[in-house]
């Protein structure tokens, strides 16, 4: 019984890892949307490289708990931690930076703050044993696995699947089938269908 608590509990964080990370897309959504500021180039690959992570969690709550989910995210994390440290390397000189700050601090420095503090975690995460020893007894863990648990998971795998497909449908606009512009102002596919 005690496979299955960790199971679950590991579930559980994995799901809440996910919902940050959605919550971090949600928020550039809402500078998109209502401050009309529009991803550069940079700012899609930093939204997809969250969704990155968040995909190797979602693979944990799935298929059971394995290093090479954990590997994923944390490679998604790296990945984008350099996308954002290019951003904030172009604007270092620039005071204003590109588009709003949240405390101070420009979306592309929290995305950054984000997957080191990601990084981190994984490979704190990774390190506990007990979350792979738990798929020994898969029966145990199927039969034990709460309602709770994994309606929570299918309402977090569902917010997920809305966020990406937000992007797909944002980033269609915003960029069409051509190269998005560098510094966009408007969305290229609504200009060319009044």
């Amino acid at each position: 019984m005690q496979a299955s608590r960790i199971n679950n509990l590991v579930k559980c964080f994995n799901a809440i890892e996910i919902l940050a990370i959605t919550l971090v897309i949600l928020m550039a959504f809402l500078f998109q949307f209502i401050l009309d500021e529009l991803p550069c180039p940079l700012c899609l690959l930093q939204r997809l490289g969250l969704l990155g992570i968040a995909f190797g969690f979602l693979l944990n709550i799935r298929y059971h708990v394995r290093p090479a989910h954990y590997s994923l995210s944390l490679l998604s994390a790296v990945l984008t931690s350099f996308i954002a440290m290019r951003q904030m390397a172009l604007h270092i000189n620039d005071p204003l930076g590109y588009g709003s700050a949240i405390f101070g601090l420009h979306m592309y420095t929290w995305v950054f703050i984000l997957c080191i503090v990601a990084i981190i975690y994984i490979a704190l995460v990774l390190g506990i044993t007990q979350q792979y020893e738990t798929q020994q007894n898969k029966a145990e863990i199927a039969e034990a696995k709460g309602e709770k648990i994994r309606m929570f998971s299918h309402i977090v795998f569902l917010i997920l699947v809305i966020m990406i497909a937000a992007n797909i449908v944002s980033t269609f606009a915003e960029c069409g089938f051509s190269e998005c512009p560098d510094n966009p102002v408007s969305y290229i596919e609504l200009a060319h269908h009044p």
